[in-house]
């Protein structure tokens, strides 16, 4: 009887372990994919902060089903591309999002992603509008890449299509932004110099030329009223390291100066690069 179970029981032994190896291995293919898929999402953001229409649609599946901010339902890579071309050619566009939840269908092979947005523009009379929400993404693995199938936008407070920002007109006799800056780019290195918690890290991209423009402030609790601040409007596109050493990818700042002197900086959405 000694002799039959002992093989027996040996037998059961390597079963489990092979069981407890196919787990681990599975555990580990989840891990790798989630990873491969947030890479990838942070990826495009940061080619949607470039402008460009073509590196935002290396992203996206072929057969893409795409609902962004104040544009119908498209399906399908034309009016995919046609949506995202009016969204990248809005004035003085700064837009950036990121995953906040990653979950992996249980083949590695699909994926949902959760995330929040925020984009600031210019309507046609010169007023700055932002917009905050979540994103829902469905990623399929292809050959090669891991591509979008379906990218949801969905502004805060809305459950169905993103609400349209309301503009508030420009006070009459407003002329007085100050002098043009000179001397931005210093400053702003300045800037980062001072916040960034890996300054070294720090990759500039692009600084823009000063406009003129304004920024919105709303205060109050309960009587809540709008301050602007008017003056000259530097975007700067850069690079850095966050606090895990890790690139967070290209991000979009927005800046307002009044002659030398930096009054206001409009920052995108952190990812623990800032102090």
């Amino acid at each position: 009887m000694n002799k039959l179970r002992e093989p027996l029981l040996a037998s059961l032994g390597l079963s489990c372990c092979l069981g407890v190896s196919c787990a681990a291995t599975a555990m580990g293919d989840l891990a790798s994919a989630e990873a491969d898929v947030r890479k990838a999402d942070a990826a495009w953001a940061a080619a949607a902060g470039t402008g460009n229409v073509d590196a935002w649609m290396a992203f996206c599946s072929t057969d893409a089903i795409v609902l962004l901010p104040r544009e119908p339902l498209a399906n399908g890579a034309e009016a995919v591309r046609a949506a995202v071309t009016r969204l990248l050619a809005l004035p003085h566009l700064v837009l950036q999002w990121h995953a906040t939840r990653v979950d992996m269908g249980p083949s590695a092979d699909l994926a949902q992603v959760l995330g929040a947005y925020e984009l600031t523009y210019a309507d046609a009379g010169g007023a700055l509008l932002s917009e905050r929400g979540s994103v829902v993404e469905i990623w399929r693995k292809q050959p090669g890449s891991w591509k979008c199938l379906v990218d949801s936008w969905i502004a805060d407070g809305s459950t169905a299509n993103p609400a349209t920002p309301t503009r508030v007109p420009m006070p009459a006799g407003v002329t007085k932004y100050g002098d043009e800056p000179v001397n931005y780019p210093m400053a702003i290195r300045h800037y980062f110099q001072e916040r960034l918690k890996d300054p070294e890290s720090m990759q500039i991209q692009d600084i823009s030329i000063p406009e003129k423009g304004f920024m919105k402030a709303v205060t109050g609790a309960l009587l809540m009223s709008e301050t602007r601040e008017y003056g000259w409007i530097v975007k700067a596109t850069i690079n850095a390291r966050n606090s895990h050493g890790r690139y967070v990818g290209l991000k979009t700042y927005q800046f307002l100066f009044h002659g030398e002197q930096l009054i206001r900086a409009l920052a995108p959405l952190p990812e623990d690069e800032i102090k």
